[in-house]
């Protein structure tokens, strides 16, 4: 009995191994096939790299459920495949198991990606209450962007999740997408895919080259036989081909006069919509994609493509013609509406509104709200005589402003009328020069100042910060101050001796800063906290001495003698502004303390607030700091401009940078200001931070020079070397460094 007894125990014995055996063999070889990446889309399963990525709208982050879904995979999954087992526990994390309905398969097994579309889309109608996760088909244009690691698809460029980077050239799927990026993958894409308003440069033997995206893509189209060149057309993707092609051919030519997120104004044609964002090439030269801020309004022929009256490509045959500039004219309070405005001709002409023209007589009165109906949106005003003028005036026809060259246009918006001015460019720079320099001064000074207001144009020319307005720049300090003095013909000769000509750096017409008068030196960039770049090289600091001198200002007592020096000889040392003091008052901390909180609150970056303890602190701490201790000069940069001010309280400190925020706190703690003759002068901001500052009863004293921010072109110490003989060339190249002067007439086109 005992020896069969122990035979059948030997069996149980060795079958039991054998099972352990088998079960060690299997687990080993599924931790091994559980470590293989699986690299390509199955429709007949999902891998579990897929889903941190599809689940990461929920409350876990896509890292958290890499985390989960990790321990997952130790426990019981079968080749990094989702599996029932998964899904339960998946479900569980969720809180939503007792919601799902699915047909539950055995522990192990795999399920299907259709299984799971029909979980994940129950998940997303319990979850997704935002509606964050969308479903759409894609067509994939390129391979991975290394740099980026997006995807070019036929709604742009999308950003992919980890583990569900399955997509080819040409391959089409549905995908779950959130945001900019693809979460997941649904299936493959069973429908056409349409491509729409995609330029195509040239297209022959089933060749296509195409712009989109600003990327030139060459694509396959088995059967073409037709040539096209630059033509906006809608691409079908079915099945991974190009199936076909239809081409936009509607097309008309004009000027863009204003544009934004849904319209398009063009001369001729009044306003046409637009998809939302315009697609803009070029053909000329190098043919490639712009971006919409390059559609220089008013100078830009252009051809449009139209379908269905809506603008789908804008195509540019030829650069932009630098010669009209569109001011738009702000009103009484320098807003950008005017409320009812009425105007006077002393010309003959006429007033177009929509297709209608009306002749006007010289002295009408032309109210605004007369000629605007229900869907008027847009009038015109064009004289006869093109050396005549537009005012604007009272009921009665008496002027309120001065006389405006060239044609006003007006347009309506729910919240007023915007008025613009268009005109020549340099007819515009006939109201700017006197405007922003006295008609008086030297007429080399006054052909620098043309040569500046011409440059800076230009370049707001090409930003067209206004096209939503149908305008370049406005009218106000904002830009350059224009028409609020009367045309004098000392600066419109300095306008037509200098025609055309503007400052460029490294080729591009470049930033002329100018201000009004130096201390006797001049500063760089870093006097607005702004470090030297390859870009603004040319704009250093300099010495202003009549003899190139440089005087020494290396230290704070140095400094302090040179800029206290009432008999330095300068180029602009005539001006009152030259040398200049201020009784700056302890007892006006609270009026300081107001504006540094608006500086604070402007640009945190130039104020920097610390606790008693060196901890950083907010414009909220300021009020419990006390007293002021001191202030004092904790940086200078060159030419002698404060870079850093240090305001001491009782409980803390502050740290001023850029010249303006300097300015501005000083000047509200400033009760006097007298200029160099002794003469007081009412400014609530300080004439300039190039100054010393040194304890007194009762404050502080303050011996500053110059008057403006001080980069660029001194106004008078431009004139004063006028009057030393120097030429406007020459006084250019030595305010701006490396530059050459050249006219945007004579550029090859």
């Amino acid at each position: 009995m005992e020896k069969i007894y122990s035979g059948k125990r030997k069996n149980y014995i060795v079958g039991a191994l054998l099972i352990l055996l088998l079960v060690f063999v299997l687990w080993f070889i599924t931790a091994e096939n559980a470590k293989q990446v699986i690299t390509e889309y199955s429709s007949e399963y999902v891998a579990l790299a897929e889903l941190p990525s599809q689940l990461s709208f929920t409350y876990y982050e896509e890292e958290e459920w890499e985390q989960k879904l990790k321990e997952v995979l130790h426990k019981d999954n079968l080749n990094g495949r989702l599996n029932y087992g998964n899904l339960e526990q998946i479900l569980e994390q969720l809180s939503v198991q007792e919601y799902i309905k699915y047909e539950k398969g055995f522990f192990g097994k795999v399920v299907p990606r259709s299984e799971w579309n029909e979980v994940y889309q129950q998940v997303l109608d319990l979850l997704d209450t935002d509606q964050q996760v969308t479903i759409e088909n894609l067509v994939f244009l390129t391979e991975d962007d290394q740099a980026t690691g997006k995807r070019l698809t036929q709604k742009g460029y999308l950003q992919v999740g980890k583990g569900v980077d399955y997509f080819h050239y040409y391959d089409m799927y549905q995908v779950y997408r959130k945001d900019d990026t693809i979460i997941g993958i649904s299936g493959e894409c069973q429908e056409t895919v349409t491509l729409e308003n995609v330029f195509i440069h040239s297209a022959q033997d089933e060749k296509v080259e195409v712009l989109y995206e600003k990327q030139k893509i060459l694509l396959d189209i088995e059967g073409l036989t037709e040539e096209i060149t630059d033509t906006i057309c809608d691409l079908e993707w079915t099945d991974k081909k190009v199936t076909a092609l239809y081409k936009k051919e509607e097309k008309i030519s004009g000027k863009v006069l204003s544009f934004d997120e849904e319209q398009i104004e063009i001369s001729g044609y009044g306003v046409l919509k637009h998809n939302g964002k315009l697609k803009v090439y070029k053909t000329y030269g190098t043919v490639e994609e712009l971006d919409e801020s390059k559609l220089v309004i008013g100078n830009l022929q252009a051809d449009f493509v139209v379908a269905e009256k809506q603008v789908c490509g804008i195509i540019l045959q030829e650069p932009a013609t630098i010669e009209n500039i569109r001011v738009l004219l702000l009103n009484e309070e320098n807003g950008t509406y005017h409320k009812d405005p009425i105007f006077v001709t002393d010309a003959e002409g006429t007033v177009i509104v929509g297709k209608k023209k009306k002749k006007i007589q010289p002295g009408q009165v032309l109210k605004a709200a007369d000629f605007f109906g229900k869907k008027t949106e847009y009038m015109k005003i064009v004289l006869k005589d093109k050396n005549g003028r537009i005012y604007f005036s009272e009921k009665d026809g008496q002027y309120t402003s001065l006389g405006y060259r060239g044609t006003m246009e007006i347009r309506k918006y729910p919240e007023g009328y915007g008025v613009v001015n268009e005109l020549l460019l340099e007819q515009y720079l006939y109201g700017v020069v006197p405007s922003e320099m006295p008609a008086s001064y030297e007429r080399e000074a006054l052909c620098t100042q043309a040569v500046c207001a011409r440059s800076y144009a230009c370049i707001h020319l090409m930003r067209g910060d206004y096209a939503a307005l149908g305008a370049h720049v406005d009218d106000s300090t904002n830009y350059q101050v224009y028409n609020k003095q009367e045309e004098d013909p000392n600066t419109c000769l300095a306008v037509d001796d200098t025609v055309g000509e503007v400052v460029k750096y490294q080729g591009e017409a470049a930033e002329a800063y100018f201000f009004s008068t130096s201390c006797g030196y001049t500063g760089d960039m870093g006097v607005w906290n702004i470090g030297q770049t390859e870009g603004n090289g040319y704009l250093q600091g300099i010495s202003m001495m009549s003899d190139e001198s440089e005087p020494d200002i290396s230290d704070e007592k140095k400094f302090a003698s040179f800029i206290k020096d009432q008999e330095v000889d300068a180029f602009d040392s005539d001006s009152p502004y030259f040398r200049w003091q201020a009784k700056l008052a302890s007892d006006k901390i609270e009026a300081m303390n107001a504006v540094i909180v608006a500086r604070y609150q402007a640009n945190a970056q130039n104020v920097q607030i610390f606790k008693e303890d060196g901890t950083e602190a907010t414009e909220v701490d300021i009020p419990g700091f006390g007293a002021l201790k001191s202030i004092s000069v904790e940086e200078r940069g060159s030419g002698g401009c404060i870079k850093r001010l240090r305001i001491a309280y009782e409980k803390g400190t502050v740290d001023l940078l850029s010249e303006y925020n300097i300015r501005s706190v000083l000047g509200a703690g400033v009760v006097k200001i007298t200029d160099r003759n002794g003469q007081p002068v009412e400014m609530t901001l300080l004439p300039s931070a190039y100054c010393a500052i040194e304890p007194a009863e009762g404050g502080y004293t303050l011996y500053g020079g110059g008057y403006g921010h001080g980069i660029g072109m001194s106004q008078n110490g431009a004139n004063g070397m006028a009057k030393a003989g120097m030429k406007y060339v020459d006084i250019l190249m030595k305010f701006y460094h490396g530059i050459t002067i050249e006219n945007i007439y004579n550029e090859e086109k």
